[in-house]
């Protein structure tokens, strides 16, 4: 699989007054009618079980100059501390979850449903809003283990 380059996003929500997010390489489009996108979510990661209980979930998709926020997000370990306390980010306004400032694109999704993965869930969100960043930069990707960027 490190041979199959990818885009990194950072998948988030907001539970209990608490904001969670996880650095994602496995997210993908499903379906244009409706618009559907799914990610694979450690069943073990502190966002799981918030994301599963809140129903509405934000992906940010990252610029090359955000790989310090990718390897944070990507850092173990920090259950029930507000993991977006060192970013810029904004409250989606459709979901409320947090969208990182500076990301090439945004989706703020509503869980559609959720399938088991292994040691992963698979969701399957609706697209409720969406939108692009003005940074026209390259994007941040995952390739070979390590970070690349185009150009």
């Amino acid at each position: 699989m490190s041979r199959f380059s990818t885009g990194i996003t950072v998948v988030s929500t907001a539970h209990d007054g608490v904001r969670y997010g996880m650095t994602v390489n496995s997210f993908t489009s499903v379906s244009l009618d409706p618009v559907l996108v799914l990610f694979c979510c450690e069943r073990d990661s502190s966002l799981h079980d918030p994301l599963l209980a809140s129903g509405v979930w934000g992906v940010s998709v990252l610029a090359a100059s955000q790989q310090a926020v990718s390897q944070w997000f990507a850092t173990r370990g920090k259950p029930g501390v507000d993991q977006f306390d060192e970013w810029s980010c904004r409250a989606g306004e459709v979901t409320g979850s947090p969208l990182i400032d500076g990301a090439l694109a945004w989706f703020e999704c509503r869980t559609w449903g959720i399938y088991d993965g292994g040691d992963h869930t698979i969701v399957v969100g609706e697209v409720v809003d969406l939108g692009a960043g003005d940074d026209d930069g390259p994007p941040l990707l995952w390739d070979r283990g390590t970070y690349r960027t185009l150009g």
